[in-house]
Formats: structure tokens, C-alpha cells, sequence
């Protein structure tokens, strides 16, 4: 689901320090809750998740910034720079503010500095621009087969928080998506979830 795309300098990184950094942006990681209390999502969905996702790091011959070149190897005395290009499938929109704050902190811990020099770029793709297994898949295809890869939360979600019925997701409740139905309350990670979850169970009372 994430194509991640970690540009740096020629001669910045050497080949061990690239694959580390490449480490810390998986999507295991950076759909994680970065607060090391809660997990994110549903076990299972983040097998998933991390299936479909993909790290490549570049080094760019040329890379001019703010007028100075940073195409030479360090001397000490400059921090290092990235750009980072997130693909980010059909929900950018959902997923931007998260992303750009865990790709931050994953670069900041690398470097052992509270503000890292990087942009990021979340790409979303419109509905219907993503090709898998020969086939477009849609975001109720990909919902489908995140709900079908539900195990199961291992313990309850704690007090103030809830989790999403349909990707697992665990996340506060007052920055769900709420639906109130048949007298009970739940909470969605986004739009999409809920209105999944709306149709799927529309339907199965229909049958």
C-alpha cells in the first residue's frame, strides 16, 4: 500500500547507513502509533499492509539546495537532507498528517536530532490508479481484503480510545469517524472505513 521513496545525496550515507534508514520507514513502522503504548492497526491488517509496501533509497548525483550543493560527502559540518515521496495509495487525504509526522520522527531519531532538514511529499492516487495482481484494485477492494485480515486485537483498546471495526485500527475517540447505529457507537480511522462498513452491513441485513 506504501511505495517509499527516500532521496539523499550522493556520498552522504554509506550502503549500511541507507539500508538503516530504509529500515525505519517500512510500513510496519510508520503506521505504527510512534507512542510505543498502542498498536496502530490490527495485527494481521499490518502483515498486510506491510506486504504491499515497498522502501527504496536513492542517492542523487546532483542535488542543489538554497543555491549550495550537496553532492559531496560530508565534512561535519552539515547536517544531512532528504526528500521523502510517500505513495500512499487512495487515502493521502487520511494518512498525510501521520505520515509526514512519523517519517519526522523516524529521521530525527536516526540522526539524534529533534528537527531532521527532510520534506515529504504524500502522493495519493485517484480511485482506480492502482494496479495489483494484473488487475485495477478500488478502495472497497482493498477494504474487503483488509477486513478479511482481521485476527483480532490482542487485548481491549484502553479507556478513551476505540477501534475500527473494519481495519482494526486503534485510535482516540474523539478523532474518530463516529457512527451511531442500533444504539451503539463506533469509530472509524476515515470515511472510507465507515462507509464500508455502512454498505457491508446495509447489505447483510438486506440478505
Amino acid at each position: 500500500m506504501l511505495f517509499v521513496e527516500l532521496l539523499v545525496p550522493k556520498g552522504m550515507f554509506d550502503d549500511w547507513e541507507r539500508r538503516v534508514l530504509a529500515g525505519r520507514l517500512t510500513a510496519r513502522r510508520l503506521l505504527s502509533a510512534g507512542d510505543g503504548t498502542t498498536a496502530a492497526a490490527d495485527p494481521g491488517v499490518m502483515d498486510l499492509l506491510d506486504s504491499l509496501s515497498h522502501v527504496v533509497v536513492r542517492e542523487e548525483e546532483v542535488w542543489v539546495a538554497g543555491g549550495t550543493a550537496l553532492d559531496s560527502p560530508l565534512d561535519g559540518s552539515r547536517a544531512p537532507c532528504y526528500v521523502v515521496n510517500v505513495i500512499v495509495g487512495l487515502w493521502g487525504k487520511e494518512m498525510s498528517e501521520h505520515l509526514v509526522s512519523r517519517i519526522t520522527a523516524e529521521l530525527a531519531e536516526a540522526e539524534g536530532r529533534p528537527e531532521p532538514n527532510v520534506v515529504v511529499n504524500v502522493i495519493s492516487l485517484p480511485e482506480g490508479g492502482y494496479g495489483l495482481r494484473g488487475r485495477v484494485w478500488r478502495s472497497s477492494d482493498f477494504l474487503a481484503l483488509i477486513e478479511d485480515s482481521k485476527t483480532g486485537p490482542a487485548t481491549d483498546a484502553p479507556d478513551g480510545m476505540v477501534v475500527d471495526p473494519v481495519c482494526g485500527a486503534t485510535l482516540p475517540l474523539d478523532e474518530a469517524v463516529i457512527l451511531e447505529r442500533d444504539g451503539r457507537t463506533y469509530g472509524f480511522c476515515c470515511p472510507h472505513c465507515r462507509g464500508h462498513f455502512v454498505r457491508e452491513s446495509s447489505a447483510a441485513g438486506a440478505s
